[in-house]
């Protein structure tokens, strides 16, 4: 039980840190113990929100990716310090070479910068790239495997 109520503290100081925008670790020493250790942050956006799917060859953000990139944006809203970055993929069918890809891949994660900012996060703190590679390389391109290559995943803080 203590352990448990050791790990939840822990983990607010780390989401008050990172919403504060200060480091995790203190330096400070009580009793000979080092309390420096680096803090565990783990993104406020939830697994689930955290992709936002597109169809073959497109920029255009779904009502459903709108719907994420929405929910996105009201936690941002919550942690105004955290540096997002966009990171945008292209299946190798919609873009057979590494440059199509990552002009695409580019656009894509452009596309939900653009959302984000509109719906009132500060562009100074999203970043957004495109990689000219998949980040997975399927046994077989079926439409479900192509589909699952083509999102742009937003990763927030450190």
């Amino acid at each position: 039980m203590k352990t448990v109520v050791a790990a939840l503290g822990f983990c607010m100081l780390a989401e008050a840190a990172f919403a504060a925008g200060q480091p995790c670790c203190s330096g400070e020493r009580r009793g000979g113990l080092d309390f420096s250790l680096p803090c565990t942050w783990h993104s406020p956006i939830p697994a689930d929100d955290s992709v936002i799917a597109f169809a073959p060859g497109s920029v255009e953000l779904s009502p459903e990716a709108q719907a994420v990139l929405g929910r996105q944006a009201a936690t941002l809203a919550r942690f105004p310090n955290g540096p997002v970055e966009l990171v945008g993929h292209a299946d190798t069918v919609e873009a057979p070479t590494a440059s199509e890809q990552a002009a695409l891949s580019q656009r894509r994660a452009e596309a939900a910068r653009a959302y984000l900012i509109g719906q009132g996060i500060a562009p100074g703190r999203i970043t957004a790239s495109g990689r000219d590679s998949p980040f997975m390389i399927p046994r077989q391109l079926t439409p479900d495997t192509l589909a699952r290559m083509r999102v742009v995943f937003t990763q927030v803080g450190n």
